[in-house]
């Protein structure tokens, strides 16, 4: 059964909805309707809504005057929905060229995760690549974050080895969500109230530059009548995140 949105954020704490609302450029204690609803209009045009009511409106004014009754204007709220979760992530694998069919939504998680990486390497010049690779990673930082024991997380190794460890642990989604994550949000220049990628952190910035640095190369060109990918990602990536890190922490207590 798809996922909702409502279901998914009644499990956030505090901490990561004010994250979340600042990702989605609202008020830090917006409610989970008013983050839901966010997402809704960040998804759905209303420039392509307004398109499918007026004429349902004229037909329905013109029905209404031949038989004489009331009429009501159908609004945008009466024919669009909140998107469910699954919907959103395979939407957005699907604009950045990472979709594949019949795929679990935890591999769409990590297509996508995995898509915000690829565009910022191929943004970075050889050697800032370079960097990235052979960077330490403090795999035990990123461990106690998840609230996870696991005996091959236990210190610096090169971001490679991390995500190779990650593959053949369950630790997949997680490291790659956190690192997309602090590209994305240096990418747009926003800075979340509580870090949650404290282990990537001088790794990604001994590489990101100014505001801007990736989006150019990442959202791609949309038009009025599609999602605002641009303001939908981040806040995306960081659902699948906090998900995967508690899913992480569910594993731990087994």
């Amino acid at each position: 059964m798809p996922l909702t949105l409502p279901k998914i954020l009644e499990s956030f704490d505090s901490k990561d909805r004010r994250n979340l609302c600042t990702l989605l450029e609202i008020p830090l204690e917006s409610n989970i309707e008013e983050i839901s609803l966010r997402f809704k209009w960040l998804y759905h045009s209303k420039i392509r809504a307004e398109t499918v009511i007026k004429p349902k409106n004229i037909a329905s004014k013109l029905r209404a005057k031949l038989s004489n009754t009331q009429h009501s204007d159908v609004t945008i709220d009466d024919i669009l929905e909140i998107p469910y979760y699954d919907e959103l992530i395979s939407k957005a694998c699907q604009h950045l060229k990472a979709y594949e069919e019949s795929k679990p939504l935890a591999d769409l998680e990590l297509f996508l995760s995995q898509s915000v990486i690829i565009a910022a390497l191929q943004k970075m010049s050889p050697s800032e690549r370079k960097t990235f690779f052979e960077s330490q990673i403090d795999t035990s930082e990123l461990a106690r974050i998840a609230n996870i024991n696991n005996g091959s997380l236990t210190g610096p190794i090169s971001t490679v080895a991390m995500l190779g460890i990650a593959q053949t642990s369950g630790f997949a989604v997680f490291a790659a969500s956190t690192t997309a994550l602090g590209f994305l949000t240096h990418a747009i220049g926003i800075t979340l109230p509580f870090a949650i990628y404290t282990g990537m952190t001088s790794t990604i910035a001994v590489l990101i530059g100014p505001a801007g640095w990736l989006a150019a190369g990442l959202w791609g060109a949309w038009k009025l009548t599609q999602p605002t990918w641009k303001k939908l990602i981040p806040p995306l990536v960081y659902i699948i995140s906090v998900r995967s890190r508690m899913q992480l922490k569910q594993l731990s207590k087994l």
